[in-house]
C-alpha cells in the first residue's frame, strides 16, 4: 500500500458505490474490511456515511452483527446481550451497531444492525426464526425487499445469503436437528426464550468459485473504491438460482462436494 497516497474520502466511496449500481432507495447489506480500503478520511463513520448517502433516506443499509461461535451447543447454548455484545464481524459494523439511530436484530447468533427507512422492520422477529438465517430473518427479508450484497474488501466466502440459501434448501450439514435453549438478555433486565437451530460449524464451503457464472449472468458485478475491491450481488436473483440447484445437488457449495453425506448419515 502507497502511504502516500491520497485517502479515500466518503465522496469517493460514494461515487463508486452508485458507479457500481447502488441505487436510492434500495437495502443493502454490506461485508467489508476497513483496511481493505486503504486510508480512509474518517476511518469507519465515513464509510458508514457513504453508504447511507448512496441509498439515500428511502433506503436501508444492513450490517452483519454476528456473535455465534463453534463452541456452542445445547450444552452451552447462546445467551445475546443484543446491547451489549460486540461483534466479530469487523471494524465498519460494530461501529454501525453504536450509532444512535441503529437497530439490532435478536437472532442470538446471527444479528444484524440495520440504519434507514426499513430498519425496523428488517430488525423485528429475528429472534422468533427457527434458525439463524431462515424465514423472517433479515436475510430472507433482503431477498423478498430485492435488495443487494455489497462485499467491501473481501470476497463471497463472506456471503451469508449463502447460509439463507443452504438453510432454505434444508441441505444436511448447515444446522442442527433439534432447537437449542437460546436466550436473548434486554437491556431492562427481561430474558427472552429464542429456541433455535444453531448452526453447525461443519464441511469447508466453497462459495468464491460461483463467481465466474454470478459475473457471467449479471448477478454479480465487480468495482474499485481505493484499494480494494468492491462485489455487488443481486440477493433475490442470487436465491432464485441456487436454492433449487442445491436442493438437486446439495455439495454445490461445499470444498468437498460429498462432504455432506457424512452429516447426513451422522443425522
Amino acid at each position: 500500500m502507497d502511504a502516500s497516497a491520497p485517502p479515500v474520502t466518503s465522496q469517493d466511496l460514494a461515487a463508486s458505490l452508485e458507479r457500481l449500481g447502488l441505487r436510492s432507495g434500495e437495502s443493502v447489506l454490506v461485508h467489508s474490511s476497513l483496511s481493505s480500503l486503504g486510508r480512509v478520511e474518517g476511518g469507519a463513520p465515513a464509510v458508514i456515511s457513504a453508504l447511507r448517502e448512496t441509498v439515500g433516506p428511502e433506503g436501508t443499509v444492513l450490517f452483519p452483527t454476528f456473535t455465534g461461535h463453534a463452541g456452542l451447543s445445547a450444552q452451552s447454548p447462546p445467551v445475546f446481550s443484543p446491547h451489549l455484545d460486540p461483534c466479530w464481524t469487523g471494524t465498519i459494523p460494530e461501529t454501525a451497531r453504536k450509532l444512535p439511530d441503529a437497530l439490532r436484530s435478536l437472532g442470538p447468533t446471527h444479528s444484524v444492525c440495520a440504519l434507514g427507512a426499513l430498519a425496523r422492520w428488517y430488525t423485528t422477529g429475528h429472534e422468533r426464526c427457527q434458525t439463524p438465517c431462515g424465514i423472517g430473518s433479515p436475510f430472507h427479508r433482503l431477498r423478498t425487499a430485492l435488495g443487494k450484497v455489497l462485499f467491501i474488501g473481501v470476497k463471497l466466502s463472506c456471503n451469508t445469503l449463502c447460509h439463507h440459501v443452504e438453510e432454505l434448501a434444508g441441505v444436511p450439514y448447515v444446522c442442527v436437528r433439534e432447537p437449542v435453549a437460546a436466550s436473548v438478555l434486554l437491556p431492562d433486565g427481561g430474558e427472552l426464550q429464542a429456541p433455535l437451530r444453531i448452526h453447525v460449524y461443519g464441511p469447508a464451503r466453497a462459495y468464491p468459485r460461483l463467481e465466474p457464472e454470478l459475473l457471467e449472468t449479471g448477478i454479480l458485478k465487480l468495482g474499485r473504491a481505493g484499494h480494494a475491491d468492491l462485489r455487488l450481488l443481486d440477493a433475490q436473483r442470487f436465491c432464485e438460482v441456487m436454492i433449487p440447484r442445491l436442493r438437486t445437488d446439495p455439495g454445490l457449495f461445499l470444498a468437498e462436494p460429498d462432504g455432506w453425506r457424512e452429516c447426513e448419515e451422522e443425522g
